[in-house]
């Protein structure tokens, strides 16, 4: 650790001393000030907060678990860091690199990956708002809407014929970051938020894991109100991702078995982007997220493909593709990194209604049993990697 702080001051004063050389000898040259301050400004603003949040993460270990400023796409290093502050580019990334050299490359692969028939959109998938913590506060007692009740309900309310085979053994954890993203038939827009505490994505969770395990897999659901527990906490709407990653680390320490992930969210698009009428029945599209900076990116989005594949075969035109999110697009780990098995699932949009989002999650359950099973006959299509304890 003396050694590391040693080099680390070794570089800071080299830098500081280069720095004032430099400007010393700009400000003699004419007797005019060549760095002017919004120069300066526009300089700085190219650097990550998360590379400097990685920077300090390594005097203060804690706060490399708590904002997940460990992503291996960050500079770790001094050297690192300065590079991406004269250059602009974060060491590793490069698309980044492309991106300013060839026109038009950076914004096309920052769209879907794979693009159902005739999507030319760029506008694909849109993170969601922080919810105002008062409004949060507001509806928190609010009741259910009876709508919303009778739409969880099976409409014959007989159970689904048993499976031709069933797993003994729970390998689906489905969980929710965002817990509250709702819906306007159900909630109402404050700000950039449609959010409520009941009537929220988590229902849509529960239909998933339902239909899974009556298509013979075993699922579990978690609806943990994260954004309660920030609330209660004093913590920033930011810190989801590191407060949901708590979730799916004790679900993996305490179940080895457990080789998929899915995180479902609701996005916030038009009605005319997010729906789809397939066989006279109305979906809300989904779409899978994969963020650029977890240690499994190639292998989860390889699986996001597949299954995008899969639902163009059975389901034309449910996926809206699939995208890639880097550390400075959005969070860029996405808790992806727990497994090779990890996907975001955007599962329609605000316009949507809790039917139609109950309409897709049956769909997508049997687009994955389908996957699953066949996988199954071969080989697992996903390592399951041992628990850290």
């Amino acid at each position: 650790m003396t050694t590391l702080i040693q080099r680390q001051f070794m570089w800071l004063a080299l830098a500081t001393a280069t720095l004032f050389v430099v400007t010393t000898l700009f400000a003699l040259h004419g007797g005019r000030p060549v760095f002017q301050a919004a120069s300066l400004q526009a300089a700085t603003s190219q650097l990550s907060g998360m590379a400097l949040l990685r920077l300090m993460s390594r005097e203060i270990p804690y706060l490399g678990q708590t904002v997940q400023a460990t992503v291996e796409s960050t500079p770790s290093s001094l050297g690192g860091m300065l590079f991406e502050l004269t250059a602009g580019i974060a060491p590793g990334d490069l698309r980044a690199l492309l991106g300013r050299e060839l026109p038009g490359f950076l914004p096309l692969t920052q769209a879907a990956r794979a693009m159902s028939a005739g999507e030319q959109q760029p506008d694909h998938f849109r993170e969601s708002p922080p919810p105002p913590a008062v409004a949060a506060r507001e509806t928190q007692a609010e009741p259910a809407p009876a709508q919303a009740e009778n739409a969880e309900r099976p409409a014959d309310g007989a159970s689904a014929p048993p499976p031709p085979q069933r797993q003994t053994k729970n390998v689906v954890f489905i969980y929710h970051t965002h817990n509250r993203e709702s819906w306007l038939s159900v909630a109402k827009r404050i700000g950039n938020s449609v959010d409520h505490p009941t009537q929220n994505i988590t229902l849509v969770g529960k239909r998933l894991a339902e239909k899974l395990r009556e298509l013979g897999i075993g699922a579990v659901v978690n609806t943990d109100d994260i954004q309660q527990r920030l609330l209660d906490q004093g913590k920033s709407y930011a810190l989801a991702y590191a407060e949901s990653l708590k979730v799916v680390t004790a679900a993996k320490q305490n179940n080895r078995d457990l080789q998929y992930f899915f995180d479902l969210h609701r996005d916030d698009i038009s009605r005319e982007m997010s729906t789809v009428t397939i066989d006279g029945k109305t979906y809300a599209r989904v779409s899978f997220v994969i963020g650029t900076a977890n240690k499994e990116y190639a292998k989860n989005l390889s699986f996001a493909k597949q299954l995008h594949e899969l639902i163009e075969q059975k389901y034309p035109g449910l996926s809206r593709g699939v995208n890639d999110k880097n550390v400075k697009e959005g969070h860029g780990e996405y808790n992806q990194s727990i497994s090779p098995g990890s996907l975001l699932i955007e599962v329609g949009a605000t316009r949507n209604t809790l039917e139609e989002c109950y309409n897709t999650a049956e769909a997508l359950a049997e687009v994955f049993a389908d996957y699953y099973w066949q996988a199954e006959k071969v080989a697992r299509p996903v390592e399951q990697q041992p628990a850290k304890r």
